[in-house]
């Protein structure tokens, strides 16, 4: 049975990945990223979550990954202090993307390790995001980094604009 060599001491495979804080730049690297993976274009979404990234910087982390002088990767997580009567500091991962022709190359590991390193200094507990449940590759890239389907389920109602009873 073959073994995974071990790294060098002190060196990890995400560090040839930089790893920054995401600004207004990045916006149209972003939503084409997002477009790639989510076929559809979401740049007003996208806008939005920058614009309270600046203004809000207390609320959300927003890091973008570089290689090769541009924007190959991205995520985004806003902070919660308390919610649905719990008041345990969380982070929800609203948005992560990859460019297609830098999956594999462990942008997504470098962006999650980065996104852990800001929560643990914020003393965020727990990071928690949703996943389309016929995702394979976004669900299997999440167990790898630590995720587990949670303990509360998730639910939806239907609401339908157009009845008043």
């Amino acid at each position: 049975m073959a073994t995974k060599p071990l790294e060098e001491p002190g060196v990890l495979e995400t560090d040839s990945t930089l790893v920054r804080l995401m600004n207004e730049h990045d916006l149209e690297a972003v939503v084409a990223i997002d477009a790639v993976a989510s076929g559809r274009r979401r740049p007003r979404y996208f806008e939005l979550m920058l614009e309270r990234a600046v203004k809000q910087a207390a609320l959300q982390v927003s890091l973008a990954a570089e290689g090769d002088g541009h924007v190959v990767g991205f995520v985004i997580a806003s902070l919660y202090y308390g919610e649905y009567g719990v008041s345990e500091p969380t982070a929800s991962l609203d948005a992560i993307g990859v460019d297609k022709a830098h999956r594999g190359q462990h942008v997504g590991k470098a962006l999650l390790r980065q996104l852990r390193l800001n929560l643990s200094a914020l003393r965020v507990t727990t990071l928690r995001t949703e996943v389309s449940w016929d995702d394979f590759d976004l669900l299997a890239f999440f167990k790898k980094e630590g995720f587990a389907p949670a303990h509360r389920l998730c639910l939806d109602c239907a609401l339908d604009p157009t009845r008043f009873e």
